[in-house]
């Protein structure tokens, strides 16, 4: 082999990994992207809960335990989506 085989294929081989490595580091920051929407929108929701629970503190108070129960299984439910 020749030196301009070796130096082609050498520059082959850089120009290969540096395309995989910028291939890579887009799939991480749409993956980043995506967990600063869900932390923005689970933080509104979160806020939202603070705000109901504040305002309706005392009818959560004077549940029974039944029916305490039945509003923590909705929230459960609520927080898997």
């Amino acid at each position: 082999m020749d030196l301009e085989t070796i130096v082609i294929i050498g520059n082959t081989l850089v120009v290969g990994a540096t395309f995989l490595a910028t291939v890579y580091r887009i799939k991480i920051e749409r993956d980043q992207i995506r967990v600063v929407k869900q932390t923005a929108t689970a933080k509104e929701c979160l806020e939202a809960l603070r705000k109901y629970v504040k305002a309706e503190r005392e009818s959560l108070l004077a549940m029974d335990r039944k029916e305490l129960n039945e509003f923590i299984d909705y929230l459960q439910k609520l927080g898997e989506c």
